[in-house]
């Protein structure tokens, strides 16, 4: 039986390796849905720009939704790659503007695709994708907790940062897709916040 990949480009379009065109799809499909919300991408739509038979993405990754749960798991495990180590030479002010800063370049580039996946659109109550929506919350507690050096954080500092992600995501919304807010007001309400909940609220919440 011939691998579908070798067989997946038209002709003039260069063949690929089968891992090769997986990840090349992959990267197409994210494109798109960063760029459309997810009922208007469609998979002839991603084959036609990936320069592949439409069959291919079925075969690869299945249907549309499990071809956008893919991109909102690929998307996750970028940002964490992207999370830089502790620098201990920061002060704490410092590192607060560049979690904030690092934040604020993920969403910015991936806003439709992140909103998407947040807001389940399209999706109905889909465990799957809540499951990776809250991993990716999870995650983002602990890059927090790392880069501001927090040697043992305790479930109430844990839970505020927990809190604090549903307020950044709240906040981004105002940026991206309202529009009331710009991206260094934004910057302000939500690296004030912060250093705020870690110096302050978390340390009174513990003490109760």
């Amino acid at each position: 039986m011939p691998d579908p990949a070798s067989a997946a480009a038209p002709p003039g379009r260069r063949r690929l390796a089968p891992d090769q065109r997986r990840a090349q799809i992959l990267q197409v499909a994210r494109r798109a849905f960063s760029e459309l919300p997810y009922a208007e991408v469609s998979t002839t739509a991603i084959a036609e720009r990936a320069g592949v038979r439409r069959g291919l993405i079925h075969y690869y990754f299945g249907t549309k939704r499990e071809l956008f749960l893919e991109v909102v798991r690929d998307l996750t495990a970028a940002i964490a790659v992207q999370a830089p180590a502790p620098d201990e030479r920061l002060p704490l002010e410092r590192t607060v503007e560049l979690c904030v800063d690092l934040y604020l370049d993920a969403a910015e580039a991936n806003a439709t695709t992140w909103f998407a996946a947040v807001d389940a659109e399209g999706f109905g109550q889909d465990p799957e994708l809540l499951r990776i929506v809250n991993r990716m919350r999870d995650d983002t507690v602990e890059h927090l907790l790392a880069m501001l050096r927090v040697p043992e954080p305790t479930d109430v500092l844990r839970a505020v940062l927990r809190a604090y992600s549903g307020f950044a995501e709240a906040a981004s919304r105002q940026w991206l897709q309202e529009g009331v807010l710009d991206r260094a007001q934004t910057h302000t309400l939500l690296a004030r916040s912060l250093l705020a909940l870690v110096t302050d609220i978390a340390p009174a919440l513990q003490n109760r």
